[in-house]
C-alpha cells in the first residue's frame, strides 16, 4: 500500500478504538462510521473533544430528543471539534424544525441532515423547501426505494442548488443502467445519486462504476452484496484508475480483517469491504486535483454517502434482529 493509504488506515483503526471507548452502547458500525467521518478531514479522535460534544448534547437536549438517537455519536464528535459547539447544535435544532415544517417526517436521518445543513443555516428555509422538492422527485421516481435516509441527499442537492430538471434525468439514466446488473435496490439508488451529482456523463460513470465493482471481485474480494456500490460510484466520479483502485480496496480489506475489532465475528465481510472502499475514497479525494469549491462538494457527497449507507445498514439490522 502507498504510505498515505497506510497512514489513513492506521488512523481509522485507532480512531475506531477510541470512539468505541467513548460510545460503548453504540454498534461497531457506528464506531466505524464516526472514525471514517473524522478521516475525511484527517482528524484524530480526541477523547476530551468527544466528551465535550457529548456534554453539549446532553445539556442542550431532552432525554427523548431526536438528537439522542442513532446519530448521537457522529453529532457529538462533530460538536466537540468546535469552540462554538452549542451554537452549532442550536443551528441544527433550528434546521430540524425547518425540515419538519417543509414536510419531512421524523426519522433517524433527519438529525444528521440538520447538521449537514449547518453551513447553509443563513438560508435554511429555502434549503429545506428545496430539499423536500428533491425528495418528492425521488419518491415519484422510486416510491418503494425512497425512504428516510434520502433526506440527506435532498438536503445535499438543495445546499448546492442542484437543478432538479438536470439532476433527475441524470439519476434516472444511471439507475436504469445500474439496475440491469444490480437490480433496483437502495445501493443502486444511492449510486445513481452520486453519479447524478457529478458533472460527467451519467452513462459513462455508471459503466465505470460497474467496471470498478468487477475489478474488485476479480482482484480477490468475492463479495456478492452491493453495499460498496455507492462508494464505487463516488470513486468513478473522481476518475480513479480502475485496476490500481481495486487492488488497493482488496488490500485494505485484507489488512483490516487481521486487526483487532475487525474480525469476522465483529464486522462482516460486506461491512469491511465498505470501510476499505471508503478509505480508498478518502485517499482518492485527498489527492484529486480539485478546486476548493469542487472539493467541498465532493467532500459533502462522500460524507452523505457514508452517513446514509451505514446508518441504513444499522437500522435494517436492528429491525431484523427485533423480529
Amino acid at each position: 500500500m502507498q504510505s498515505g493509504a497506510i497512514r489513513r488506515t492506521e488512523q481509522f483503526i485507532e480512531n475506531r478504538r477510541r470512539i468505541e471507548h467513548a460510545f460503548r452502547m453504540s454498534t461497531p458500525q457506528v464506531h466505524c462510521l464516526c472514525a471514517l467521518l473524522l478521516g475525511i478531514d484527517d482528524r484524530d479522535a480526541d477523547l476530551q473533544s468527544i466528551r465535550r460534544g457529548k456534554k453539549i448534547l446532553k445539556r442542550n437536549t431532552g432525554i427523548f430528543s431526536a438528537f439522542r438517537g442513532l446519530g448521537m455519536a457522529p453529532a457529538a464528535i462533530k460538536l466537540g471539534e468546535y469552540e462554538d459547539g452549542v451554537q452549532r447544535l442550536n443551528f441544527a435544532k433550528d434546521n430540524l424544525r425547518r425540515l419538519k415544517a417543509a414536510g419531512f417526517a421524523p426519522t433517524d436521518y433527519l438529525c444528521p441532515a440538520a447538521f449537514l445543513m449547518a453551513k447553509a443555516h443563513d438560508r435554511a428555509d429555502a434549503v429545506a423547501k428545496n430539499a423536500y422538492a428533491h425528495y418528492l422527485e425521488m419518491r415519484h421516481a422510486h416510491r418503494i426505494l425512497t425512504g428516510g435516509e434520502d433526506v440527506m441527499f435532498g438536503v445535499l442537492f438543495a445546499m448546492y442548488d442542484a437543478n432538479r430538471e438536470t439532476l433527475s434525468p441524470r439519476a434516472d439514466t444511471a439507475m436504469d443502467l445500474l439496475s440491469e446488473r444490480f437490480g433496483r435496490s437502495n445501493a443502486s439508488q444511492m449510486a445513481s445519486f452520486a453519479i447524478a451529482f457529478s458533472e460527467q456523463p451519467a452513462d459513462m460513470l455508471a459503466l465505470k462504476t460497474e467496471r470498478l465493482y468487477d475489478a474488485v471481485r476479480e482482484t480477490g474480494e468475492k463479495n456478492r452484496e452491493m453495499l460498496d456500490l455507492p462508494l464505487l460510484a463516488f470513486l468513478a466520479g473522481l476518475d480513479v484508475p480502475e485496476k490500481e483502485t481495486a487492488a488497493l480496496i482488496v488490500e485494505l480489506s485484507a489488512y483490516l480483517r487481521e486487526q483487532k475489532g475487525f474480525s469476522p465475528m465483529r464486522i462482516g465481510r460486506s461491512q469491511r469491504l465498505v470501510y476499505s472502499t471508503a478509505l480508498a475514497a478518502i485517499d482518492a479525494l485527498d489527492s484529486a486535483p480539485l478546486q476548493e469549491g469542487e472539493y467541498a462538494k465532493k467532500r459533502d457527497l462522500l460524507q452523505t454517502l457514508l452517513m446514509s449507507g451505514i446508518l441504513l445498514f444499522v437500522v435494517v439490522s436492528m429491525a431484523a434482529s427485533a423480529h
